[in-house]
């Protein structure tokens, strides 16, 4: 069967793989190869040995050409494969990805850079993380379900005792990388970059060794300094003074109790605060001194019309008597 089988349509992946959406991709393509009958291009493919060699020498011209038929169609079906898979890939891996020559070529190189520890290691740190907050049950329960999903697709099912002990190693390992800060995220990246994952033991000892050169270049540890830093930055803002009753600052740091441990910098901005009010005030009274003073002083000049009117009353009166 070919992609163009039973439609006029050529046959287009519904998922465009950007890397993270590896899960997804896998899965839905999967589909489409299965149903077109095409997906043991991905499971098996057609051996050339020296055997294959030697039983051609056996068979006649025509169960040669038979055979060499099934051989073309067999290429031309997985030329096909492989083109419906680069279609479905995004440009920049595309890109980088374009060396593959078969289409299990590239499966297999797509599983293993993005099926690969980093992302079991991610999975792992998302389902860690996960919390509902104010999200709603349905929608946190469907991503709870997408995340375990795709560890049981990157880790399937297996009884084989080898692989389990070393998965329950593997365990190990991410539980505690998960607890080391961000100071170590070099080394984490390059310890997941490995083909197989390091035993704990040897994990621990590339951390120490990680943790003895973070001060190999500097008079103190980086990490110790950042710690500490954060450290202090926390616990300050948790103390409380039992004699003024504020934050940031315990009884025996008081500067209200010990005016001497009040650094100089606050004493003269204060200080420089007090002169400046009180020459704010004195200009504040001279202002209304003289202003009072210019409002008696023009108080003669001023006229009102209540006066005038009073004045013209005493005048006209003055008239109806005979003066």
């Amino acid at each position: 069967m070919d992609l163009t089988e039973n439609t006029t349509k050529p046959v287009v992946l519904p998922v465009i793989l950007k890397g993270p959406n590896y899960l997804l991709w896998s899965r839905t393509t999967k589909a489409v190869l299965c149903g077109r009958g095409l997906w043991n291009h991905i499971e098996n493919v057609q051996s050339s040995n020296e055997a294959d060699k030697e039983d051609d020498e056996k068979k006649s011209s025509s169960e040669k050409d038979t055979k060499e038929a099934k051989k073309e169609k067999w290429f031309q079906e997985d030329q096909a494969v492989l083109s419906l898979l680069q279609n479905s890939l995004d440009a920049p891996i595309l890109e980088a990805y374009s060396y593959c020559e078969t289409a299990i070529d590239l499966w297999n190189t797509l599983k293993n850079v993005y099926g690969n520890l980093t992302r079991v290691f991610a999975v792992k740190k998302a389902i860690n993380n996960l919390t509902q907050e104010d999200m709603e049950f349905t929608k946190h329960f469907g991503k709870f379900r997408y995340l375990w999903a795709e560890l049981e697709m990157l880790r399937p099912s297996t009884l084989d005792p080898a692989t389990l002990n070393e998965r329950r190693e593997q365990d190990k390992v991410f539980a505690l990388l998960l607890t080391l800060n961000s100071s170590y995220n070099d080394l984490i990246k390059h310890l997941l970059r490995a083909e197989k994952l390091p035993s704990l033991d040897s994990v621990c000892s590339q951390v120490q060794k990680e943790q003895g050169s973070f001060g190999l270049f500097s008079g103190k540890s980086e990490l110790s300094s950042a710690n500490k830093g954060a450290y202090k930055h926390e616990d300050k803002k948790s103390l409380m003074c039992d004699h003024c009753k504020k934050k940031g600052h315990a009884k025996d740091k008081c500067w209200v109790l010990h005016p001497h441990l009040k650094p100089s910098k606050f004493k003269e901005h204060k200080a420089n605060l007090t002169q400046e009010s009180g020459e704010d005030q004195s200009q504040a009274g001279a202002s209304k001194q003289g202003g009072e003073m210019a409002m008696i002083a023009n108080g003669d000049d001023f006229v009102r019309k209540s006066d005038l009117e009073a004045l013209f009353k005493s005048i006209a009166s003055l008239k109806e008597s005979g003066y």
